[in-house]
């Protein structure tokens, strides 16, 4: 019924209006309380001097009936109460408000707050600090389980999509790797059932919650010193690293190979690490000429699997023309197309070549014409195969699978609207 969306609230200064049923985002004590701010009073009952009329939630047959026939007398704008909640709500003084609920310790009200969307997101972490979660979990009652679930909704933007991620345990943990902000995790982090899990790990339910935390590019380095004693292997793998100089003072074996294998490992991370893990070194970091001549009299083969090569040191790989190095260089997605075109005519490294991105598709086209279900499942799992040869694959039930999941096929599936289940 609103045939007047565009209604400028601020003229609403000094005048009546009336509700019809009761409001959302406010109990009807903030309501009338904020309404009185403005100087806007609650009419019982429709008369003239009723400016506005409001469509609340819940209304009985006798309001709809009532705003039908206003409705059809167009005899003062009609709104829905979203709006007008908003607009309420932007006037709130946050310092007051914060205040009044410190002293007055009103459990219910604060819940009230925290559960409304059209409050600032500062002041939502300020009035989620407020809240006494009774030395109980995230969902152990039910109140705690409407705030958790007014966390998750406030900032999980696909929400309708996922209607149920605010009351399971993982939806903190899918907040954290979809929508995670620095400040967003900080609050998380200091909701009490996490903070003394951070702490003190024991409860194995809110693991998913700490390593999404430690996994986060924009959690905070504070929060990630706290995390690491139980963690550090995990801060190994972050992209990108944080807290590498003490990581690598730990002097763990386990956490040092995992720091070699970091693509954001810096240089001198990579100095460090270079004597002790060549192989993962020449596999992985970003190579200069001088790192690349240390470390072809050590590894070769490994070197062919760098992604950073220039044109030259992928000659130079060429040159030792090693079974092991060219494996290496045939399953590279940065080799150059003439080096890959010869690598491909030798016919050694078919497997390889059928996994590798930067395949063409004439390669593609001569390699499915092979029998040998290895290359074949290699170019079902294959981003650069093109479609018309994965859906010759997808007939045959052994590369089905490796089709479905191939993430070319199901973007293609999803594009073209095609009714087919991936």
């Amino acid at each position: 019924m609103d045939y007047n969306a565009q209604m400028n609230y601020d003229e609403l200064y000094g005048k009546s209006i009336l509700l019809l049923g009761k409001p959302r985002a406010l109990n009807f004590e903030e309501f009338e309380t904020l309404l009185k701010l403005h100087d806007i009073a609650l009419s019982p009952k429709y008369d003239e001097n009723v400016a506005l009329v409001i469509e609340g939630k819940l209304m009985d047959p006798l309001e709809q009936d009532e705003g039908a026939h206003l409705y059809e007398q167009r005899i003062a704008p009609i709104v829905a109460i979203e709006g007008v909640e908003q607009w309420l709500c932007s006037s709130i003084e946050p310092n007051r408000l914060l205040m009044s609920l410190k002293l007055s310790r009103n459990q219910e009200r604060l819940v009230d707050f925290i559960q409304n969307r059209y409050i600032s997101d500062e002041l939502f972490f300020k009035l989620l600090k407020l809240y006494d979660w009774q030395d109980e979990g995230l969902f152990d009652n039910d109140t705690n389980r409407d705030v958790t679930a007014a966390l998750i909704s406030r900032f999980y933007k696909d929400i309708e999509r996922n209607h149920n991620v605010q009351y399971a345990m993982s939806g903190l943990a899918h907040l954290i790797q979809k929508y995670g902000t620095t400040q967003l995790i900080d609050a998380i982090s200091d909701l009490s059932p996490i903070a003394k899990e951070v702490k003190h790990p024991s409860d194995r339910t809110l693991a998913g919650i700490l390593d999404a935390m430690a996994l986060h590019p924009h959690t905070s380095n504070n929060l990630l010193r706290t995390l690491m004693g139980e963690r550090s292997q995990l801060l190994a793998r972050r992209v990108p690293l944080a807290l590498e100089e003490e990581l690598l003072a730990l002097k763990h074996e386990t956490i040092d190979h995992l720091l070699a294998c970091n693509e954001s490992l810096s240089l001198k991370g990579a100095d460090t690490l270079e004597a002790t893990y060549p192989e993962l070194i020449a596999q992985s970091f970003p190579l200069d000429e001088e790192r690349f001549e240390r470390l072809l009299k050590k590894c070769p083969e490994s070197l062919a699997f760098n992604t950073t090569l220039s044109i030259g040191m992928q000659e130079t790989l060429m040159r030792l023309d090693e079974v092991s190095v060219n494996l290496g260089l045939s399953s590279n997605a940065s080799v150059e197309t003439c080096l890959l075109a010869q690598l491909y005519e030798s016919g050694r490294y078919n497997t390889q070549i059928a996994g590798n991105t930067a395949v063409t598709p004439q390669q593609c086209e001569a390699l499915w014409k092979s029998s040998d279900p290895v290359i074949l499942n290699a170019l079902a799992a294959n981003v650069s195969t093109p479609i018309e040869i994965l859906y010759q694959l997808a007939l045959d039930s052994r590369y089905e699978r490796s089709v479905r999941t191939n993430a070319a096929f199901g973007k293609h599936i999803q594009i073209h609207s095609i009714g087919w289940q991936v």
